[in-house]
């Protein structure tokens, strides 16, 4: 089974939402609406390791016609990417920096077939390193994204998850 697969599977179980949730996103890098802060550090576990992690938009009404987004873990011991696999977007996803054999990874695509035309609780992009990594040092940076309408969509609908 494939990291979006499982990632898929995670998010369709019953009680997943029930997780702690890891919001990550740089508040100085983030896109936002303006109107709320684009940044509320959410209570986690210092100690918490996670071997994956997953960027996710929490909705999207408008769905979500194209993202751009850069995962960086390079404060971790053991954050060698080993696998970016593509969530919601498949058909037109790439990587843009970085990737397998590095602690970065920069990722966007664009729906130009209407698959994400309304989003609740969607994986955009999962991320596998080879050793289990803190998650307080794993970051997410929304770098953009709008919906179908060619609004651009805030930052607080977007957060970052480890994969249990």
């Amino acid at each position: 089974m494939s990291l979006f697969e499982r990632v898929a599977d995670a998010f369709r179980e019953p009680g997943a939402d029930d997780e702690p949730e890891a919001d990550v996103t740089d508040p100085d890098d983030a896109v936002g609406s303006g109107d709320d802060p684009a940044y509320e550090p959410a209570a986690r576990d210092a100690d918490e390791r996670t071997a994956a992690v997953v960027a996710v938009c929490q909705q999207a009404p408008d769905g979500v016609r194209t993202y751009t987004i850069e995962i960086d873990a390079g404060d971790a011991d053991g954050a060698e990417i080993t696998e970016v696999a593509p969530g919601l977007l498949e058909a037109h996803f790439e990587v843009v920096e970085g990737g397998v054999g590095t602690d970065h990874v920069t990722v966007r695509a664009v729906d130009f077939r209407g698959e994400a035309r309304t989003v609740e609780a969607e994986t955009l992009v999962g991320v596998r390193f080879a050793e289990p990594v803190s998650l307080s040092d794993v970051r997410m940076r929304l770098l953009g994204a709008e919906d179908h309408g060619g609004d651009t969509l805030p930052s607080e609908w977007f957060r970052i998850s480890a994969v249990k």
